[in-house]
């Protein structure tokens, strides 16, 4: 050490110093900015989606520009969660709150296939640590089941695919007979039958997955 020129030794803890801080900054992330962002988001996600159901109808002749400023929303929050998500990962529940954390969850749950797949995996492994909805992730997982030609697990999702009059069906389900247990054991408080309904779809335990178009 003694025969390290001063100027060289000089630099050497200068760098070591700066290096320190950095890594310090980047330890230290704004949980409570991230949470005002995220709740914003989840507003607007939900706050569209109430005027189009609620408010407007879905067969309005109105409803066609709400679409496509949901369409709007939807992209400019999939831009918005990605870049949190490749910067923080899926963040805790216990870091930023039950309202934030269904944001995160909304706003994926809203964007495409890849997407989903991409970040799925992180949200599962959170859910299963108790640091987010288990009910939102079977939701999710059973979304990403459908897209992917899969009969889903929990009944949640419907679809007008499956009839031939496009009528709204409630997607295939791999083990009908323990579906509701299943749905009990990750938080809902309804059937896949009152489910069903409420999504103004038919149930058929019985529903075939539709034919692969070659």
């Amino acid at each position: 050490m003694k025969n390290i020129p001063i100027v060289v030794l000089f630099l050497i803890l200068s760098i070591c110093k700066h290096t320190d801080v950095d890594a310090q900054s980047q330890s230290k992330v704004n949980y409570d900015s991230l949470r005002i962002v995220l709740e914003k988001m989840y507003d607007e996600d939900q706050e569209i989606r109430r005027i189009l159901i609620d408010s407007i109808g879905l067969d309005s002749p109105e409803a066609g520009k709400y679409f496509n400023l949901m369409a709007t929303i939807d992209n400019r929050n999939k831009i918005n969660i990605e870049s949190i998500l490749v910067k923080y990962g899926w963040i805790e529940k216990s870091k930023i709150g039950e309202k934030a954390s269904e944001a995160i969850f909304y706003t994926v749950q809203h964007t495409d296939l890849e997407f989903i797949q991409r970040f799925f995996p992180q949200f599962k492994t959170l859910a299963d640590k108790g640091e987010a909805s288990p009910k939102l992730c079977a939701m999710m997982e059973d979304r990403l089941l459908m897209w992917q030609g899969k009969k889903q697990i929990y009944g949640t999702q419907a679809n007008n695919s499956l009839r031939p009059d496009k009528t709204y069906a409630v997607w295939p389900i791999e083990n009908p007979a323990e579906v509701n247990e299943l749905r009990k054991k990750k938080g809902f408080e309804t059937t896949v039958e009152e489910n069903a309904k409420k999504l103004n779809a038919e149930y058929d335990p019985a529903e075939k997955l539709p034919a692969v178009k070659n």
